[in-house]
């Protein structure tokens, strides 16, 4: 008889603390920063939430990154950058809120990180600013994870002021890359949080 109390009991305790555990995990975060002055990067930057927020048991800050803190840095399972193209160069305010990451120790080593940019036409940079960024990433020892397809393989661009493209708004077209960029990061970290 006593065994079997003793069961019971060691079966409850087991019980409340793993109800304990779970309600004191926290969902990882991803950190979607970015700098616009006209709203296209923002715009861009408002469909990678979308497509992250698609995806359960993951949250998200979308923050201009002249209001990113640093320990909403820190914290982040991902960090998405998005930029706007600066005469082939990733803009100035972007590549300073890089520098000021801490790099003593390594702190962001092995997070998640990502990138998108616009850019005002074809073969104005959008690449180049991509792998600008994505280097900086590298050398903070941060995983890069591209787009959900060929054409976003680096991750989402836009083309914003060229041809068809020349318009207010960011087309449909570059959007979907965005949030397929925003569904695939968060389905990542999940898939590495398990």
């Amino acid at each position: 008889m006593k065994y079997s109390k003793l069961k019971v009991f060691v079966f409850f305790i087991v019980l409340l603390t793993s109800i304990e555990l779970s309600f004191g995990q926290s969902s990882p975060t991803i950190l979607i920063a970015y700098y616009s002055e006209s709203g296209k990067t923002q715009s861009m930057a408002e469909a990678v939430a979308k497509g992250v927020d698609e995806i359960e048991k993951v949250d998200f800050i979308l923050k201009p990154i002249s209001e990113v803190k640093i320990d909403e840095v820190l914290n982040a399972s991902a960090i998405i950058l998005g930029s706007p193209v600066y005469n082939g160069n990733v803009a100035p305010e972007i590549q300073e809120f890089i520098n000021s990451w801490p790099f003593e120790g390594r702190p962001l080593k092995d997070k998640i990180g990502a990138v998108f940019v616009t850019g005002g036409g074809f073969s104005i940079g959008e690449e180049a600013v991509m792998m600008s960024m994505i280097r900086s990433m590298m050398i903070h020892g941060l995983i890069i994870v591209g787009g959900d397809s060929v054409e976003s393989a680096f991750g989402a661009s836009a083309i914003t002021g060229e041809g068809d493209f020349d318009g207010g708004e960011i087309q449909d077209i570059f959007l979907k890359k965005a949030v397929g960029l925003g569904r695939r990061i968060s389905a990542t970290v999940v898939d590495r949080s398990k």
